[in-house]
């Protein structure tokens, strides 16, 4: 039986509207040839209309698309790093549910590379899900190394932008929403001056509001894992 290779990435991380989108992508190791051919790679090295074609076709290939996504305010609760690895989680357990036994995954890592590995094998001990001699391998820029990481976060930065879209269309065009781009902050600030209130899909945890608006920034609950990686 073909081995089950995986890979996971995040699009969404940094920005200060919208959710954070984490996908996996499984496919059979034989099939890694497939995602080549096609152009997948790092999807940041991509324009939208290449992520969106590549979307359609990786879809064709793999054996299991999961998502898994974390609203503002989960993130202005929760260290991110953590709630990265728990998305993670949750996309494995999924894949699992659905039959689909995963021999090595591939996270893209954001943060500590061994907490990123410890992490996701304790939350999957927590969610019962029995992975055997499932290996995970998280490293800086497996996006770029990896074929079916950078599927991955393909499908993830293809639904964020469809999200922010979405949220445009209900909100108004306020860009990008990093807080790098000023269509964004100019947004933010007429939103605010006009109601009286941070908008529900701002984060209010980044300090960016406090830069912007004069408005102190929600201070996140810290956890265990916050006093482990000291």
């Amino acid at each position: 039986m073909p081995r089950t290779v995986a890979g996971i990435d995040e699009a969404g991380r940094g920005p200060l509207v919208g959710d954070m989108f984490v996908s996996l992508i499984a496919v059979d190791e034989e099939s890694l040839p497939l995602l080549r051919s096609i152009g997948v790679r790092d999807s940041k090295k991509l324009s939208p209309e290449q992520r969106e074609k590549l979307f359609i076709e990786i879809a064709r290939v793999v054996r299991i698309v999961v998502v898994s996504r974390a609203t503002p305010q989960e993130i202005d609760e929760r260290n991110i790093n953590e709630l990265f690895i728990e998305k993670a989680c949750q996309c494995i357990a999924k894949a699992y549910r659905c039959g689909v036994e995963i021999d090595t995954v591939y996270i893209d890592a954001s943060g500590n590379p061994t907490k990123v590995v410890n992490g996701v094998y304790s939350c999957l001990r927590r969610l019962g899900i029995d992975v055997g001699s499932m290996r995970v391998v998280a490293e800086h820029g497996a996006d770029a190394r990896y074929e079916v990481v950078g599927a991955a976060s393909i499908v993830a930065k293809v639904l964020r932008d469809a999200h922010i879209k979405a949220l445009h269309r209900v909100y108004g065009d306020f860009g990008s929403g990093y807080p790098s781009d000023p269509k964004t902050i100019s947004w933010v600030r007429k939103y605010y001056e006009e109601r009286g209130e941070i908008p529900p899909i701002v984060r209010r945890s980044w300090s960016t509001l406090e830069k912007v608006l004069g408005v102190k920034a929600v201070k996140k609950c810290r956890s265990l894992l916050d006093y482990a990686s000291r």
